[in-house]
């Protein structure tokens, strides 16, 4: 009892109440009269009032006449519930007499048990005497039965045998001294019966073997075999329930039929995954492709007929739909697994993990006519598993693409030595095909790599860009070799500087398709589109790459360049000649740099803009720096009495300079950060008669090219063959030599001269 039925309530404080009451009705009061017109409905009010109190009072009364008759009733009850008890106590009390005097009785009825527990035994001899005379014939007729088919009136003898054979090894394993030769003869008598159950067994088997194929043709049979199977299930369950009672169970007991059926069917399943195998890898370089294509569309067959046609005929609680669904995952996850312990190859990788994404998809188990949740089923594979799958084939990609690029980079080689040059595209730049081969290859295997997910496609660039890192190495040292050849004979290849300028070209192609696949892929909130990736200190490995294909592609228009060159410094009236007595004599110099510029230029308009303008850029720099060098080196030195001749040279240098620098704005190099305007202001240095005006042509030349060096500008001024080596240090200064920059062309001059 709680607590509360133990403790008294308190009395009810009536005073309290009345006045809480006065205090409510007050206040309903003054609520109902908060306006002069509402007084003139106070007689409307009291007689609502006086309903309501006279409706309350009834309710009280009738709900405290209820509480009155039901305590009534139960004190009624109470009592005769008391009465009751006393006289079973009183009942008790004669009964627990009456065994007492029983006790004696005991000894006296043993003989009369004994005798009972024959009688019964023989009873049950008796009982089952028909069956044992007639068991071969009912083991025929039982034979005959499941040979026509006849399953549920086969088992209704089978059942009957067994019942009759169970009852008598029952009846030996109730006697205290049994005898193995009786448990032997009775089971050697009925061994047709195991037999017979064996045989009904395989009946079904067979039956629910092909149970897709018999539930549409004839879902009778299977719903016999289905009865039978229950029938067992509960003889299994009254067998164990008997071991528990009495430690007997039957010879074949207990049979768990039900697991066999949901066996037998799950074994059909590994079957029918496995037999759709019609080739094997040797026949058909297609065979794992078209296996999984068969196994696809005849799993989603069986599995809109198992969610369409089974639950009729199964039970409910076999709950079939499920069971089935997860035993075809079972046994594709173990075929699949099968299939990869013996190794595949190739582009089976791709095909298998291809197939594993759409497993989960519109095309499988996310049919619209099945729409199975695969999260209860789990994965069909072990992410490990995934894992080495996704590693393999990324290695096979990897292992593909470098033999691939090296076959086309052996291929691109040899079209070096053809005898017709290289293609142009739209724009008239030579390139050749070995961007877009390796272009193609790479998309190819991206377009693979997305169907089986991101994670994939950013794992496959990471090993693009790895393979291209060492493409572009192996590419430079090809070009190398290229070129040292051409060095030993070069007449030969024919067109070299043809396919030096294609490869440049492709080079820079490599370098935009990485940008592109950055963009594509690699594109992060940081970036902007306008940003400069030459100047991105954060670079990532894609702009690494692109960094590396220019400066490789830069590389080779320097070779490019060096072809000019070295026809230049061959040439015995070119740059040799420079700042000589011949020079002075001869405009040939000037004249050569111009032809062999306009010769080669007609090539250099096939190099894209942006190789075409540091190949100007670079040229220009070296014709300048070659002009600068004949004058700090003091090839040509005047004398003091020669100024008509000092002042001519002079002349010839700003004409010159002049010259220069319209044949580069006329040929493409606009602005440039390399000017000829030093070489004027140079000359006027030398041109210039008065030694006293000398210092502010210096400090125009050094405020115009503050890294020209000391001694440079002093080598200048000797060369006018008026002063000596102290006048000169004195005009130029030795604090102006201290402000000297350590960036420019005269820098570079000073270190290639030292």
């Amino acid at each position: 009892m709680s607590e509360s039925t133990l403790t008294p309530q308190a009395p009810l404080d009536l005073g309290r109440l009345e006045a809480e009451a006065k205090i409510a009705a007050t206040k309903y009061v003054a609520n109902l009269l908060q306006r002069p017109d509402q007084l003139e409905k106070v007689d409307q009010y009291r007689r609502r009032v006086s309903r309501k109190k006279a409706s309350v009072e009834a309710m009280l009364k009738t709900a405290v006449q209820s509480q009155l008759d039901g305590v009534r009733t139960g004190l009624n009850h109470l009592q005769s519930a008391l009465h009751d008890v006393h006289e079973i106590k009183e009942s008790l009390d004669q009964v627990d007499e009456i065994y007492k005097s029983l006790k004696p009785l005991e000894e006296k009825v043993t003989a009369v048990r004994e005798e009972n527990k024959n009688f019964c035994q023989l009873a049950t001899a008796m009982e089952n005497l028909k069956h044992i005379f007639t068991v071969p014939e009912s083991v025929r007729k039982t034979e005959e039965l499941i040979s026509e088919g006849k399953l549920l009136q086969a088992h209704k003898h089978l059942t009957e045998l067994e019942t009759a054979r169970d009852d008598l090894l029952f009846e030996l394993h109730k006697q205290p001294n049994r005898s193995p030769t009786d448990d032997n003869t009775l089971q050697k008598y009925f061994a047709q019966v195991e037999k017979l159950s064996v045989t009904l067994g395989k009946q079904l088997w067979i039956i629910l073997q092909r149970v897709l194929m018999s539930v549409r043709r004839e879902p009778a049979i299977i719903v016999s075999a289905l009865r039978i199977i229950e029938r067992e299930e509960k003889l299994d369950q009254i067998s164990l329930k008997r071991r528990e009672q009495t430690g007997f169970m039957p010879p074949d007991r207990p049979k768990r039929w039900r697991d066999k059926c949901f066996t037998v069917i799950e074994e059909w399943i590994s079957n029918r995954i496995e037999g759709n195998q019609m080739e094997d890898r040797s026949s058909n370089k297609m065979w794992l492709v078209r296996h999984l294509e068969v196994t696809r569309q005849i799993m989603l067959e069986d599995l809109k007929v198992a969610k369409s046609m089974l639950p009729p005929v199964f039970p409910p609680n076999y709950n079939i739909v499920s069971k089935f669904n997860w035993m075809y995952h079972k046994a594709l996850s173990k075929h699949i697994q099968d299939m990869i312990g013996q190794q595949l190859e190739g582009n089976e990788f791709v095909t298998l993990l291809q197939w594993l994404n759409s497993y989960d998809s519109p095309e499988l188990m996310k049919h619209p006519s099945l729409n199975i949740d695969t999260k209860e089923l789990g994965p069909l594979l072990d992410n490990s598993m995934v894992d080495d799958l996704q590693n393999q084939y990324l290695k096979n990609m990897k292992s593909n693409i470098r033999e691939w690029t090296g076959n086309t980079l052996k291929t691109e080689q040899k079209d070096w030595f053809k005898d017709e040059g290289p293609d142009q595209d739209g724009e008239g730049f030579y390139n050749t095909s070995l961007p877009v081969i390796i272009f193609q290859m790479i998309e190819q295997n991206i377009q693979v790599a997305g169907m089986l997910g991101e994670t994939i496609v950013m794992r496959s660039l990471e090993q693009f860009v790895e393979v291209l890192s060492n493409f572009a190495e192996e590419l430079k040292g090809v070009i190398n070799i290229y070129r040292d050849r051409h060095m030993q004979d070069r007449k030969e290849p024919k067109f070299y500087l043809h396919y030096l300028i294609a490869t440049a070209n492709n080079l820079l192609t490599f370098g935009e398709y990485m940008k592109n696949l950055r963009k594509r892929y690699l594109k992060t909130e940081f970036d902007k589109d306008d940003e400069d990736e030459d100047t991105n200190i954060r670079q990532d490995r894609f702009q690494v790459l692109n960094q590396r294909f220019t400066t490789i592609a830069f590389m080779v228009v320097q070779y490019i360049l060096d072809e000019v060159l070295i026809d230049l410094r061959n040439h015995k009236h070119c740059f040799n000649e420079l700042m000589t007595k011949a020079w002075q004599q001869s405009p040939q110099a000037i004249e050569v740099i111009d032809a062999t510029w306009h010769d080669y230029g007609t090539d250099f308009v096939h190099l894209k803009p942006k190789l075409e303008q540091s190949l100007y850029e670079k040229g220009r720099r070296v014709i300048l720096k070659e002009y600068l060098k004949a004058i700090l080196s003091r090839k040509l030195s005047f004398k003091e009495v020669e100024y008509e001749e000092r002042k001519n040279a002079a002349e010839k240098i700003i004409r010159e300079s002049k010259q220069m620098e319209e044949m580069f704005v006329k040929i493409k190099s606009q602005s440039s950060e390399v000017s000829f305007s030093c070489l004027p202001m140079m000359a006027e240095a030398l041109k210039l008669k008065d030694k006293s005006m000398l210092s502010l042509e210096v400090a125009g030349i050094m405020r115009k090219c503050p890294d020209i060096r000391f001694e440079q500008m002093v080598n200048l001024l000797l060369c006018r063959g008026d002063m000596n080596r102290a006048e000169a240090r004195s005009i130029i200064g030795e604090e102006e030599a201290r402000k000297v920059s350590h960036v420019g062309i005269f820098a570079e001059i000073a270190a290639e001269m030292k």
